[in-house]
């Protein structure tokens, strides 16, 4: 059995298995042991990331929050704001219209006081110009009598 060459080719099989293994297995555990620190290191990375991730969310809430808020009050003092230039535009044109108002009124009265005087320009002239022509027709006698009428109603109102 020592001089077969099959039971020696099965012992040194068996032998190099035998003294293999230890490599092999160092190699498999380590290759394996190797690949769990790189998953765990990836696990722990993307656990980073996602926490980064989380904290940037909430930031951005925050901000957008106090932008809302910004805008919340950009909103309610331009309101105010443009309020209070209506109510001045409102006041302003209020004063300008009464203004005007005023200014009418006077240059109706001015046009009024105007038209009576013309009227009584043109009455006047129109009167004159009748009575001429009455007296121009009248006899002297007629005229006489006309203008002591006259006299005596002038000295009877004073």
């Amino acid at each position: 059995m020592f001089e077969d060459p099959k039971f020696w080719l099965l012992v040194s099989f068996i032998l190099f298995v035998i003294l293999m293994i230890k490599p092999f297995k160092s190699m498999l555990i380590g290759g394996l042991d190797q690949k769990i620190e790189e998953i765990k290191s990836n696990i722990n990375s993307s656990l980073q990331s996602f926490s980064d991730a989380e904290a940037k969310l909430k930031e951005a809430q925050k901000q957008t929050e106090d932008l809302d808020n910004k805008i919340q009050e950009l909103l309610t003092s331009a309101k105010s704001q443009a309020e209070t230039i209506s109510k001045s535009i409102v006041g302003k044109t209020a004063q300008t219209i009464s203004s005007k108002e005023k200014s009418s009124l006077e240059r109706i009265k001015q046009i009024e006081t105007s038209a009576i005087q013309s009227i009584k320009n043109q009455a006047s002239i129109e009167l004159n110009s009748m009575i001429t022509n009455y007296l121009v027709n009248l006899s002297i006698a007629d005229k006489n009598k006309v203008l002591g009428k006259s006299v005596s109603d002038l000295k009877s109102i004073n």
